[in-house]
């Protein structure tokens, strides 16, 4: 139980036009307010370590197909592409990672990710494992951001027959992508499981509200995710996600 003066204290460090979102459902009960607010908290974190997942098996099966695509691609005056799809990419890969165009400037994803994997590289201590180690493609793959994988992936409109739209995610999805999803074969169903999850990890990563989310709902679409990479990996987040669990313990508001 709360003591008033840590209620009136916590209370009144949280703007009012965010803790009236939990003051209203609670019918102005400043306590359950409280509880309910501790409750985003707690589904917050049990949705980041969903995402993290999600993220984890998304961008791996992308970057094994991307290996393998990339390093297919025929030369350029003389010089192969690889497997460093994120340093090299070859031409359809390289305008989606160096977006911008059309009298905008272009910024290399390449160059940000580095950037932050040599940051990243310069502050391991001596006791780190890879203590000095030379930034390699898993550094820089590891800073890719989740709108990274999101942009990679065909829209409705890049897969219209008529040639409506970007031509490079659609190239990518037929030749690699698709590869990397082999127990779903629609690339629209991928595309909206994917940007739901985005947009939801921008939500919870500044702790918005969740009273009114259905948070199963997006309990379902990473488990979905995951099974079209591979049943097994669903089954596995299944059987570990705090989501139903936190979800299940919901302060119960009048």
């Amino acid at each position: 139980m709360v003591q008033s003066s840590t209620l009136t204290a916590v209370t009144s460090h949280i703007t009012g036009a965010r803790f009236s979102t939990y003051l209203t459902p609670a019918g102005g009960d400043s306590r359950r307010a409280l509880e309910l607010y501790r409750w985003n908290i707690l589904m917050s974190g049990a949705l980041q370590e969903s995402l993290g997942i999600a993220e984890v098996f998304l961008r791996n099966t992308i970057d094994t197909q991307l290996k393998f695509w990339n390093s297919a691609q025929p030369p350029r005056q003389g010089i192969a592409y690889g497997a460093d799809w994120i340093q090299n990419p070859a031409g359809p890969l390289w305008a989606l990672l160096n977006p911008g165009g059309n009298g905008r400037p272009r910024k290399s994803i390449y160059r940000q990710s580095f950037n932050r994997a040599l940051q990243d590289q310069r502050r391991r201590p001596p006791t780190h494992r890879r203590h000095r180690h030379a930034v390699d493609h898993n550094d820089v793959l590891a800073q890719l951001s989740f709108g990274t994988w999101n942009s990679l992936l065909p829209r409705k409109d890049d897969l219209d027959p008529s040639g409506i739209g970007p031509e490079n995610p659609r190239r990518l999805w037929t030749e690699a992508l698709h590869q990397g999803f082999p127990h779903h074969d629609d690339p629209i169903a991928i595309k909206y499981w994917v940007e739901r999850l985005y947009r939801l990890r921008n939500r919870v990563a500044h702790l918005e509200p969740l009273c009114d989310t259905d948070v199963m709902s997006y309990h379902r679409t990473t488990a979905r995710l995951l099974r079209s990479i591979e049943p097994a990996i669903a089954e596995w987040y299944a059987g570990i996600s705090r989501v139903p669990a936190v979800y299940q313990a919901r302060p119960a508001i009048p």
